[in-house]
């Protein structure tokens, strides 16, 4: 009973406070993939089987993959030797990560749209096309894009986040256009 009453006064003074619950799961694929290796190539009119080893993680794995297509025959071993690898790490997996955050304002509501100085996670906003992770006075941070609509037009802004602290969890707003 004094379990159920705690919980109830709790959950009561995140509503009275106006809290903001954000979560966001992923799954995080992060291998250390090697070079391909013996690699074997069959070419035939419009046909090329290719045959590799590689090594993904200290593990070595042998693949095999067939591509048809009226290309030249660099290109179908070149199409053959991608799809063979990507299968692999797809087929492979990674962590499950979740991670939220609770932010309460007092009789204000939290806004929704993402402002310069605002700490967020790191997937509230979508990735730039430039992937690459960058340092900036000790932080790791990235660039990042976000899709608005504003007088039914489609808006596309760029910016930039960095990590908090080292959190995984805790990214902060620097920039954005």
């Amino acid at each position: 009973m004094k379990k159920l009453i705690l919980v109830t006064l709790l959950l009561s003074q995140l509503a009275w406070a106006d809290c903001d619950v954000k979560s966001a799961s992923f799954l995080a694929n992060e291998h250390q993939v090697g070079e391909i290796q013996n690699l074997q190539e069959t070419a035939k009119q419009g046909v090329c089987t290719v045959e590799f080893d590689i090594e993904v993680d200290g593990v070595n794995h042998h693949l095999t993959e067939t591509e048809k297509g009226w290309e030249q025959t660099p290109s179908l071993c070149y199409y053959a030797r991608e799809r063979a690898r990507k299968n692999l790490l797809l087929n492979l997996g990674g962590k499950f990560k979740s991670e939220a955050v609770t932010s309460c304002k007092d009789g204000t509501t939290p806004p929704t749209k993402i402002r310069i100085g605002d700490t967020i996670l790191a997937n509230e906003v979508g990735p730039s096309p430039i992937k690459k992770t960058f340092k900036h006075k000790g932080a790791t941070c990235r660039m990042f894009q976000e899709h608005t609509t504003v007088d039914r037009e489609l808006r596309t802004y760029n910016g930039v986040i960095c990590q908090i602290d080292n959190s995984d969890t805790n990214w902060l707003v620097v920039d954005k256009w």
